[in-house]
Protein backbone atom coordinates (compact mmCIF):
# COMPACT_ATOMS: atom_id res chain seq x y z
CA UNK A 1 0.00 0.00 0.00
CA UNK A 2 1.40 3.39 -1.00
CA UNK A 3 1.96 6.17 1.46
CA UNK A 4 0.07 9.06 1.60
CA UNK A 5 1.77 12.32 2.32
CA UNK A 6 0.37 15.06 4.37
CA UNK A 7 -0.13 18.41 2.59
CA UNK A 8 -0.21 21.13 5.06
CA UNK A 9 -1.99 24.22 4.15
CA UNK A 10 -0.91 27.86 5.04
CA UNK A 11 -3.66 30.20 6.31
CA UNK A 12 -3.77 33.67 5.02
CA UNK A 13 -1.81 35.17 7.53
CA UNK A 14 1.41 33.38 6.58
CA UNK A 15 0.92 33.90 2.74
CA UNK A 16 0.51 37.81 3.53
CA UNK A 17 3.60 37.63 5.31
CA UNK A 18 5.75 36.08 2.52
CA UNK A 19 4.24 38.44 0.19
CA UNK A 20 5.22 41.21 2.26
CA UNK A 21 8.95 39.52 2.57
CA UNK A 22 9.21 39.45 -1.28
CA UNK A 23 8.00 42.87 -1.71
CA UNK A 24 10.48 43.96 0.62
CA UNK A 25 13.76 42.15 -0.58
CA UNK A 26 12.55 42.45 -4.41
CA UNK A 27 10.95 46.12 -4.85
CA UNK A 28 11.67 46.14 -8.77
CA UNK A 29 9.96 43.12 -9.36
CA UNK A 30 6.04 44.49 -8.74
CA UNK A 31 6.83 47.63 -11.26
CA UNK A 32 6.03 47.31 -14.66
CA UNK A 33 9.36 48.22 -16.21
CA UNK A 34 8.91 51.98 -18.76
CA UNK A 35 9.60 51.53 -22.67
CA UNK A 36 13.11 53.01 -22.01
CA UNK A 37 14.31 50.08 -19.77
CA UNK A 38 12.96 47.24 -21.58
CA UNK A 39 15.25 49.10 -24.91
CA UNK A 40 17.77 49.14 -22.80
CA UNK A 41 17.62 45.35 -21.70
CA UNK A 42 17.09 44.49 -25.62
CA UNK A 43 20.08 46.39 -26.69
CA UNK A 44 21.94 44.73 -24.45
CA UNK A 45 20.73 41.14 -25.18
CA UNK A 46 21.21 42.10 -28.19
CA UNK A 47 25.34 42.63 -27.87
CA UNK A 48 25.31 39.34 -25.81
CA UNK A 49 23.86 37.18 -28.56
CA UNK A 50 25.86 39.17 -31.60
CA UNK A 51 29.28 38.80 -29.34
CA UNK A 52 28.16 34.79 -29.01
CA UNK A 53 27.47 34.78 -32.57
CA UNK A 54 24.23 34.11 -32.14
CA UNK A 55 22.32 35.98 -34.93
CA UNK A 56 19.19 35.13 -34.85
CA UNK A 57 18.58 35.81 -31.34
CA UNK A 58 20.55 39.20 -32.10
CA UNK A 59 17.98 39.89 -34.47
CA UNK A 60 14.67 38.89 -32.33
CA UNK A 61 15.76 41.71 -29.30
CA UNK A 62 16.24 44.29 -32.62
CA UNK A 63 12.85 43.41 -33.41
CA UNK A 64 11.56 43.54 -29.90
CA UNK A 65 13.49 47.46 -30.07
CA UNK A 66 11.37 47.65 -32.98
CA UNK A 67 8.00 46.73 -31.77
CA UNK A 68 8.50 49.20 -28.77
CA UNK A 69 9.74 52.15 -30.92
CA UNK A 70 9.31 51.51 -34.82
CA UNK A 71 11.39 54.45 -35.46
CA UNK A 72 14.72 53.35 -33.91
CA UNK A 73 17.04 54.22 -36.83
CA UNK A 74 19.81 52.79 -34.95
CA UNK A 75 18.04 49.24 -34.66
CA UNK A 76 17.37 49.01 -38.04
CA UNK A 77 20.52 49.86 -38.97
CA UNK A 78 22.17 46.74 -36.69
CA UNK A 79 19.42 44.78 -38.93
CA UNK A 80 21.37 45.75 -41.99
CA UNK A 81 24.52 45.29 -40.37
CA UNK A 82 23.76 41.24 -39.31
CA UNK A 83 22.07 41.12 -42.67
CA UNK A 84 24.84 42.22 -44.91
CA UNK A 85 28.44 41.56 -42.79
CA UNK A 86 27.06 38.14 -40.92
CA UNK A 87 24.24 36.54 -42.94
CA UNK A 88 25.64 37.82 -46.59
CA UNK A 89 21.73 37.79 -47.56
CA UNK A 90 22.20 41.20 -49.18
CA UNK A 91 18.45 41.58 -50.43
CA UNK A 92 17.34 42.07 -47.06
CA UNK A 93 20.89 44.35 -45.81
CA UNK A 94 19.46 46.57 -48.52
CA UNK A 95 15.38 46.61 -47.46
CA UNK A 96 16.85 47.21 -43.81
CA UNK A 97 18.94 50.38 -44.74
CA UNK A 98 16.52 52.05 -46.98
CA UNK A 99 14.46 52.22 -44.34
CA UNK A 100 17.28 53.72 -42.45
CA UNK A 101 18.03 56.11 -45.34
CA UNK A 102 14.43 56.81 -45.16
CA UNK A 103 13.75 57.99 -41.41
CA UNK A 104 16.97 59.04 -41.29
CA UNK A 105 17.45 63.03 -42.78
CA UNK A 106 17.62 65.20 -39.89
CA UNK A 107 21.01 66.55 -38.33
CA UNK A 108 20.21 64.20 -34.70
CA UNK A 109 20.87 61.28 -37.51
CA UNK A 110 23.28 62.28 -39.56
CA UNK A 111 25.67 59.55 -38.16
CA UNK A 112 23.41 56.76 -38.78
CA UNK A 113 22.31 58.08 -42.44
CA UNK A 114 26.12 58.00 -42.87
CA UNK A 115 26.97 54.32 -41.78
CA UNK A 116 23.39 53.78 -44.25
CA UNK A 117 24.64 55.46 -47.50
CA UNK A 118 27.86 53.69 -46.57
CA UNK A 119 26.85 50.16 -46.10
CA UNK A 120 24.56 50.51 -49.32
CA UNK A 121 27.26 51.14 -51.08
CA UNK A 122 29.78 48.90 -50.64
CA UNK A 123 26.86 46.37 -51.24
CA UNK A 124 26.39 47.83 -54.46
CA UNK A 125 30.19 47.70 -54.93
CA UNK A 126 29.96 44.37 -54.03
CA UNK A 127 27.01 43.31 -56.08
CA UNK A 128 28.49 44.35 -59.51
Amino acid sequence: MRQRLEIKRSDAHSNNRLLSTIRNYLPGAWIAPKNNELITLYRLRYRMALEEQKYDAALIFLNKILELDPLNAEAKLCKGEIYHRCLQDYARAVEQYNKVLRITGDSASEAIHLRARAAMAEIMELLS
